[in-house]
């Protein structure tokens, strides 16, 4: 069973992108390979959690889970062929490497690197941000989607994946959920004010998750006490360079 837990993130991989591929060329098929996607995702995840149905399966499934639906649903509103075959490269491969290195936590640690599960599910958290935003962004614009509608799935997905960032971050629920409340309702208002501004879909999504690339990034440094002026003033700089881009290369319309 160990050997066969071995190649589940490479399985997992080729049929993340064997499905998102059929999705984005062949339109009948997209909400059958969206459910298949994600039913095997879960299957997959509960392999490589002893096959238990418990907490540390649903905060292990949440991270690979949720960045292959936002990704997949990212992709329906791409009119490049090309990039509808770049971005499930991308998702599958994320998925396949939190995969890969949650095996290697579970079954064989000595080849886990260290703090890899909370680089990956940071990073990850950050890019599901974006593919969410931008893919709520996209509904909203071209299929006219309820405002109130996009703004609860906001709010349910990032209170979401904030848990699951502050649970592998090893951070006490009772410690980390004032700041998740707060990061989700600041969420909540920045995507309600980004609903107003001329810009595309993408555009949108891209500064809610600068956005949160900056709080989560202090949030990090803040639980781990090695929060000082040096990060902050990096944060700060690197924060302000990705929103003046994406701003200054924007088209507004």
């Amino acid at each position: 069973m160990l050997l066969v837990r071995r190649f589940i993130p490479y399985l997992l991989g080729l049929v993340i992108i064997a499905g998102m591929l059929l999705a984005a060329f062949v339109p009948v098929f997209i909400w059958p390979a969206f459910a298949v996607g994600a039913i095997i995702i879960a299957f997959a995840i509960w392999l490589l959690s002893d096959n238990k149905l418990n907490l540390e399966f649903l905060n292990s499934l949440v991270t690979p889970l949720i960045f292959y639906m936002v990704v997949f649903l990212f992709t329906l509103f791409l009119e490049s062929a090309v990039l509808k075959i770049i971005f499930p490269l991308v998702a599958a491969f994320l998925v396949l490497v939190y995969t890969e290195q949650l095996f290697y936590y579970r079954y064989f640690d000595r080849k886990y690197q260290a703090n890899a599960l909370e680089n990956l599910s940071f990073y990850m958290v950050i890019l599901s941000i974006f593919f969410l935003a931008s893919s709520l962004f996209g509904f909203y614009i071209f299929l006219h989607a309820p405002k109130a509608l996009l703004l609860v799935v906001t709010v349910l997905v990032i209170l979401v994946l904030n848990y699951q960032l502050f649970w592998v971050l090893k951070v006490n629920f009772w410690e980390s959920w004032p700041y998740n409340t707060v990061l989700t309702l600041a969420a909540f208002e920045f995507f309600y004010v980004l609903t107003f501004l001329p810009t595309s879909f993408a555009v949108n999504g891209a500064m809610l998750a600068i956005l949160y690339y900056f709080t989560l990034g202090l949030l990090r440094y803040h639980f781990i006490d090695r929060l000082d002026k040096k990060v902050l003033k990096r944060y700060l700089i690197i924060g302000s360079i990705m929103l003046m881009f994406v701003a200054f290369t924007a088209r507004w319309t």
